[in-house]
């Protein structure tokens, strides 16, 4: 089984919104036995012990009251601490895996809960947007966390996709939380909920423009890009190359153009060069809106 990278936010919609793409997939193969227990093993990068897919499984088999020998193999092209939802779509590819290898049908929320839950051992508490993303494909809003409510939209929607070859940040989700605002003024906070609003009727109507007004952010990018290498050049370059909104990518450093099918190679050659110039090697990729792994 496989399950797609993903950008979440997508500007304004913080922790709340998420779209998968088919810039890179991670695989999953499962083999199910008697007795209890799981054993990861990654083909690629291995996090060590405590990773997602176990904690992902682990949560899922005490939700299911399962008792279950599980051995998975991951391997996850999508690229590692690069804001692309690489460890939530492992753990997803491997839920979904074992599901079919066992012939086991659950509700997609408890697939999405357990990925979440096990999001907690590579940000330090549980995140539902990525997995989200992963799991239904398309793009995904949060509408509540508890309950937990999920609505997919199918937009038509092409993407240039910035992935820069830094190294990774320690810490990273803990310190790009760390410079978030905590007090918006009143009309900065009615101006997000504008923007939230044009990012889920632009999903809706398969808008690109409408949903290009969503991915203005005022709150939450401003104290992100400082810590994004060469994010402002890139966006200013694919802005003028005829990208439509331009936004970071989950936490970073990877960064997300929506582009129509016209600008789309302009775009690519933009955001390429906005690197080169930064002295970063970069890959760049246009990719589309794809299914998730409950649907691949």
């Amino acid at each position: 089984m496989k399950a797609p990278s993903t950008s979440a936010n997508l500007g304004a919609g913080f922790d709340i919104v998420a779209v998968a793409h088919d810039a890179y997939f991670a695989n999953a193969s499962v083999k199910v036995e008697s007795g209890c227990g799981v054993v990861v093993k990654f083909k690629k990068f291995d996090p060590g012990p405590r990773n997602t897919v176990a904690a992902a499984l682990s949560h899922l088999f005490h939700r299911l009251d399962l008792c279950k020998h599980v051995e998975v193999e991951i391997d996850n092209d999508i690229p590692i601490a690069r804001g692309l939802g690489s460890s939530g779509a492992a753990a997803v590819a491997a839920i979904t895996a074992f599901l079919r290898e066992a012939n086991i049908s659950i509700d997609y929320k408890i697939v999405i809960e357990a990925a979440g839950f096990g999001e907690v051992a590579a940000a330090g508490s549980p995140h539902f947007d990525n997995v989200a993303g992963a799991a239904m494909g398309g793009a995904v809003v949060l509408v509540s966390t508890s309950p937990l409510e999920v609505v997919k939209f199918t937009p038509r929607l092409l993407f240039v996709i910035g992935v820069p070859d830094v190294p990774p940040m320690p810490e990273k989700t803990k310190i790009m939380r760390s410079v978030l605002p905590e007090v918006v003024k009143f009309g900065k906070y009615v101006n997000q909920l504008a923007k939230v609003a044009a990012l889920v009727s632009g999903f809706a109507l398969s808008n690109p423009a409408i949903t290009a007004l969503g991915m203005d952010d005022d709150v939450v990018e401003p104290a992100r890009a400082p810590h994004v290498p060469g994010y402002m050049r890139v966006k200013k370059y694919a802005r003028e190359a005829g990208a439509l909104g331009v936004a970071i990518s989950g936490a970073g450093p990877s960064i997300i153009a929506l582009v129509d099918e016209k600008h789309s190679d302009g775009v690519r050659a933009a955001v390429s060069r906005a690197y080169i110039e930064e002295g970063i090697k970069a890959e760049v990729k246009i990719a589309q809106v794809t299914e998730g792994a409950l649907f691949l």
